[in-house]
């Protein structure tokens, strides 16, 4: 009897084509960190001035379009052998290409670089932007759904490691000179995307072999208003988990108030993210065994409840705190990430992570607006933001699971 009431073991985790959507998504992280850095030093040395403000929120508003439209796009060919990875190969391939050019650009001096500049920015910003939800999209085509939160704390994982180094990766930058960082940052993007192509192929091979779960891969189910109001909930839980993180990551450190001993290059948010790395991988196995939006909703209360304990003393937060914030990070951002690739009909995976990708973007950018983009914060409007975004995750949450259960139902 106990053998038949076992719980059958989950199909193996196809982790060569895991490692190439982390790879793909790490090296586009790598050039966004290449981008942010010369794109305001650029537009100064070019009379672009003016345009900085709107280059600060561009990205985060053509993010809500974008990373929407090319995860729908892509859904409507995610049955098909290679029907994610064309657009992906595509966007990352264009990126690629004007990281070289700019680079040949600066080198040589050319007279019409300067009015082209804008427009070559906002290019690759779409481009990036393109390729992000349909890479995403392949966990939840490939990974057992039981194993699906392990396979998105190794994405965890890897953007834990680089937003943590993220602030010397950009010095570095500064360091090599914008010529020599476009040029790498072209090498780092085409590296990216051999690894996913290489992944994808053992991944194929696997599955003709018998030696994997061989995929989810299905027909783009059609939304109807049910679903769309599914996918509104997501966006708003997107924004609302999106201005949370920018809280933690951004405005925190920015507190008035001294903050914990460690090097001089690492504020409270490098070090909260190389604990949000390190906690990702068991946090991983309790929204694998509690359920995706339990845990959502339970991180985003435990969030909460130590962001405000750490806005209300004295000192701001110490290591304890940090360290506690960055695990509870962890389990935000790997239970949101597993939620969007499951939560809307079978074969809109792409639909869902542009939706959590752009309203998460766009968070950050409404942040960037109503603060600044440095300076000191305090706590009282702080503590506002984390109410209202407290507050509508929450809803968002309660509202996903109810439809989510009628659906099962």
């Amino acid at each position: 009897m106990s053998g038949a009431s076992a719980r059958p073991e989950a199909p193996p985790i196809p982790w060569g084509l895991v490692g190439g959507v982390v790879a793909l998504q790490a090296c586009l992280q790598l050039g966004w960190i290449v981008y942010s850095t010369y794109q305001p030093v650029l537009l100064q040395r070019f009379g672009f001035t003016d345009l900085l403000p709107v280059f600060a929120l561009l990205g985060g508003c053509l993010g809500l379009v974008v990373e929407p439209l090319s995860g729908a796009l892509s859904d409507r060919h995610g049955d098909q052998a290679r029907g994610r990875l064309l657009p992906i190969t595509v966007a990352v391939t264009v990126a690629g290409l004007i990281f070289l050019t700019t680079a040949a650009l600066l080198r040589q001096g050319s007279p019409w670089f300067s009015p082209g500049l804008p427009w070559l920015m906002m290019l690759w910003v779409v481009a990036v932007q393109w390729a992000s939800s349909p890479n995403l999209a392949q966990l939840n085509e490939a990974v057992p759904l039981r194993s699906l939160p392990l396979a998105v704390a190794a994405l965890t994982v890897s953007q834990g490691l680089i937003g943590a180094f993220s602030g010397d990766l950009a010095r570095l930058a500064l360091g090599l000179g914008p010529a020599a960082t476009f040029l790498l940052g072209a090498l780092v993007l085409a590296l990216g995307l051999t690894v996913l192509r290489s992944g994808r192929a053992s991944a194929s091979r696997s599955f003709r072999n018998g030696q994997g779960p061989g995929g989810r891969r299905r027909l783009a189910a059609a939304l109807g208003p049910a679903n769309l109001v599914q996918a509104a909930l997501l966006l708003g839980l997107a924004l609302a988990v999106g201005g949370l993180g920018q809280i933690l990551l951004e405005l925190l450190p920015r507190l008035a108030r001294s903050a914990p001993p460690g090097p001089e290059a690492w504020g409270p948010g490098s070090l909260l993210l190389l604990c949000s790395a390190i906690g990702a991988p068991f946090t991983a196995r309790a929204v694998g065994r509690w359920g995706r939006l339990p845990c959502l909703a339970g991180g985003i209360l435990l969030l909460a409840g130590v962001l405000v304990v750490s806005l209300l003393l004295p000192r701001g937060p110490g290591w304890p705190q940090l360290a506690l914030l960055g695990v509870i990070h962890s389990l935000v951002v790997t239970s949101l990430t597993a939620t969007a690739l499951t939560v809307l009909p079978p074969g809109r995976s792409g639909l869902g992570a542009g939706l959590a990708l752009g309203g998460t973007g766009l968070a950050a950018s409404l942040v960037r607006l109503g603060f600044g983009a440095a300076g000191p914060v305090g706590s009282g409007p702080l503590l506002a933001l984390l109410a209202a975004g407290t507050g509508s995750a929450l809803v968002s949450c309660l509202l996903l699971a109810g439809r989510h259960r009628r659906g099962m139902a």
